[in-house]
């Protein structure tokens, strides 16, 4: 899965949970927002574990929800 692929996916699995209550484009932003929260996690996780690998990986994904 590339980069963008998997920014797409992240954000896409919150959207239904967050556009209760919220316009369109909010809904969307604030999705955007907590795949952003949930990919530092990661990165945070892969660092403090001494894994590399993802890492590099995660960087570029967190790059694609920005662009998107």
């Amino acid at each position: 899965m590339t980069p963008k692929e998997k920014a797409k996916e992240l954000v896409k699995q919150y959207e239904p949970l967050l556009y209760q209550g919220y316009g369109d484009l909010d809904g969307y932003n604030i999705a955007k927002k907590c795949a952003l929260i949930c990919i530092n996690e990661m990165i945070d996780f892969a660092s403090k574990q001494g894994i590399r690998e993802p890492i590099m990986y995660l960087n570029m994904v967190k790059r694609e929800v920005s662009l998107l």
